[in-house]
């Protein structure tokens, strides 16, 4: 897989958003993930609408047999800095049928901006892939290359 699938979940994207509450950039300030986890749930719906605007329907070419589609970003949850997200996929195959199914990523919120409406994350990771028509070792694979190409951080601008 390729890191489109995990831009795609970036938090993972998937996600990988608007939440730090940075008073100066030029200052560096420690996050407080109480008040990430409130204001990742309260501006829910615009980060899933911008997570979705980046990565909804784009399809990657994995080899010359198979092509990954995202099809849409279904969850951003947050536990504190921890971001979770949830996007539904389907893996287009030549010679077999398309499987359908999931994949999991979670990443780290490094910076939430309020004022920009920005918000970054790093240390994305793919923990999940869970396909229809997919023996478990597929899976696995699948996962274990997606973390390989996986961007490692990003930014979310929410609108």
């Amino acid at each position: 897989m390729k890191k489109q699938l995990l831009l795609a979940l970036a938090l993972s994207g998937t996600v990988t958003g608007a939440i730090t509450t940075l008073q100066a950039p030029a200052k560096a300030q420690s996050l407080n993930c109480a008040q990430v986890q409130n204001l990742g749930t309260r501006y829910n719906d615009q980060l899933l609408n911008a997570v979705n605007g980046k990565v909804a329907g784009k399809t990657h070419r994995i080899n010359r047999r198979k092509k990954l589609r995202i099809n849409r970003v279904d969850a951003v949850q947050f536990n504190g800095c921890r971001m979770k997200v949830r996007a539904n996929v389907t893996l287009k195959r030549k010679i077999r049928r398309d499987a359908h199914g999931t994949v999991k990523m979670q990443a780290k919120v490094t910076s939430l901006d309020l004022a920009q409406r920005k918000i970054c994350y790093d240390s994305a990771r793919v923990t999940d892939v869970n396909l229809s028509r997919t023996l478990g070792i597929g899976e696995r694979v699948y996962k274990w290359v997606a973390n390989i190409v996986l961007p490692n951080r990003g930014c979310y601008t929410l609108r």
